[in-house]
């Protein structure tokens, strides 16, 4: 029984990683995100390191290891991941072109636009630190 619960667990982490990385590359966001940062040459690098970034988080959240890390390596590596979710979120709604699809059906000015972007920041970042300092 056990090893049928480690092959489909195994294998539903596989189908679930794979099916994430392929939206992500089908998309065109490490791409975007590249021509957006004028890193185009990296294009490569950061495909391989969105990979092994998936395949060493989700290593690390099957198992019960504790990271002994300094406040400042600690502070480094939130800024980071921030930095990536930003970036991921942000080329998301680009690619899909969320916020002019939005407008237009809420028939808003574009004035607005700018106003409902700077909200949407605010948002996320109030959120997610209410979420990591209290809850």
């Amino acid at each position: 029984m056990k090893i049928f619960l480690i092959v489909f667990g195994l294998s539903s982490g596989v189908m679930v990683g794979a099916g994430v990385i392929a939206m992500l590359v089908l998309v065109g966001l490490v791409p975007r995100i590249s021509h957006v940062s004028n890193t185009i040459p990296f294009i490569g690098v950061y495909e391989r390191l969105l990979i092994i970034g998936t395949c060493l988080g989700s290593v690390l959240s099957l198992q019960n290891h504790n990271l002994k890390m300094d406040g400042v390596i600690v502070i480094i590596a939130g800024i980071a991941y921030g930095i990536f979710l930003g970036f991921l979120s942000s080329g998301i709604a680009e690619v899909i072109d969320y916020i002019p699809t939005i407008s237009r059906r809420l028939k808003l000015p574009t004035i607005c636009l700018k106003y409902i972007i700077i909200s949407l920041i605010i948002g996320k970042v109030i959120g997610s630190l209410l979420g990591w300092i209290i809850i």
